[in-house]
């Protein structure tokens, strides 16, 4: 896969990790949409401008959801 970075539950903060970087705490009741999310985790980890591209190839935001599958963040209506 992609270099990806992963989100991991626990209540309403969440272990984000950067393939090859330590992993960062948020809360995720802090945004009130994809787009906040990603320009946050962007700006934490050094990537600025490398997320909204959808169609290139490099760093994907992705999740593991409760029976351990791996999604794309925005592919479901935030909530």
């Amino acid at each position: 896969m992609d270099p990806t970075a992963t989100i991991s539950e626990n209540a309403n903060i969440y272990q984000v990790y950067k393939r090859g970087a330590v992993g960062r705490s948020i809360d995720i009741t802090r945004y009130s949409c994809y787009d906040e999310l990603e320009q946050d985790l962007a700006r934490r980890f050094g990537i600025e401008g490398q997320l909204e591209d959808r169609g290139r190839i490099g760093w994907k935001l992705v999740y593991v959801d409760h029976e351990n599958d791996v999604l794309l963040v925005g592919d479901n209506p935030w909530e």
